[in-house]
Formats: structure tokens, sequence, C-alpha cells
């Protein structure tokens, strides 16, 4: 989804019938003014807020990557620079590798292995792509989650307990894994 469809959707819930009229939304050849630029920027760093808290703390972006190490030892700018923590390493057979990390640095009693790690979201810009979490999240609750960071910056705390009620009731539904249910055996006595 793009950060333009969800910035649409928050601009509708806080009822912003002024900014939605401005080309960033119609579609217009013209200049975007000042205040609906410095508006619309405010919203994207909201947005970019969200995303960051849904990355760290609901739904981990996890990535994979194979290095090697020398001397026992990784920098971990060499895995990614976006790395969050690190959830497991592999060597080639499959093996969990115990590791350790120090300074910025992984090390590991191993040399060529897989490394499984979560990574920070990307940051959103106005003519961009929005995280979503691998088809998880709706544009919906993401702008609920900007409306309520907008309104405790600007100071409608009225307001942002009504958006983070909605969006935490939401992220709540998502974040909550749905898998088969294993019933034990039926025994006969």
């Amino acid at each position: 989804m793009t950060t333009k469809q969800v910035l649409l959707l928050t601009a509708t819930f806080l009822g912003k019938e002024e900014l939605l009229s401005c080309p960033y939304f119609t579609g217009e050849e013209q200049e975007i003014s000042a205040d609906d630029k410095k508006e619309l920027e405010l919203l994207n760093r909201c947005l970019n807020l969200i995303v960051g808290e849904i990355a760290t703390e609901y739904i981990p972006i996890y990535k994979t990557k194979e290095v090697c190490f020398k001397n026992n030892e990784l920098p971990l700018n060499e895995i990614d620079d976006n790395i969050y923590q690190i959830a497991k390493i592999e060597d080639a057979y499959g093996q969990s590798v115990k590791f350790k990390i120090y300074d910025d640095k992984i090390k590991a009693n191993a040399e060529n292995v897989t490394i499984t790690y979560t990574a920070f979201a990307e940051k959103c810009n106005l003519d961009g792509e929005v995280e979503t979490f691998n088809g998880r999240m709706p544009d919906r609750v993401l702008a609920y989650g900007t409306a309520m960071e907008y309104s405790f910056i600007s100071s409608l705390y009225d307001d942002a307990t009504i958006w983070e009620s909605r969006y935490k009731n939401s992220l709540l539904v998502i974040s909550q894994k749905k898998h088969n249910m294993v019933m034990p055996k039926r025994r006969w006595f």
C-alpha cells in the first residue's frame, strides 16, 4: 500500500477537509502550499512512528542472510544496517549455533552460517510505499495509529485516547497468532 492511501484515510478520520483538497491527494499539477506541506510531513512522521512501533513491539519483520564469520567474529553492520534483534544462527546442517553480542560484533564458534533476525521497518516517504507486515496490516489500522500520534502531538488528548483505543484493539486482533489448534488424541478406556 502507498503512503498516500494511509495519509488520505488519516486525514479523513481527523476531519481535515482543507488538507484533503490539496494537490497531493487530488492529483492536480499545482504546487502544494507551505501549510499543507508542513501538515503532510507531520502526518508522515506520525506514520513512521507507528510503523516503527509495530515492527519492534507487535509484528516483527523477519529476515535471513547467509554470512561468514572471520576469527569467530562478525560485525553487525555486515548483516544489515537496519537490524533490530538476532533471532537465531544456524550452521550449514541446520544446527543452532550459540552466540554472544559484544560491541557491535557477534561472537560464535562458526564459519558459514544462516542468521535469522528482525529488522526495523523502512522509513516511509510521501511518494513511497508503507510496510504491510506480510500483508497482515490493513491501511485502516495504520491510519488509526497515525491519527493517534497526530492527536497526541497536537495536544488533542480526548481525540488521542479514542484513536489509541481503536488502534490498540485492532493491533491486538491482528497480532494474535492464528493457527490450527491440535487436539489431543482420544483415548479409549
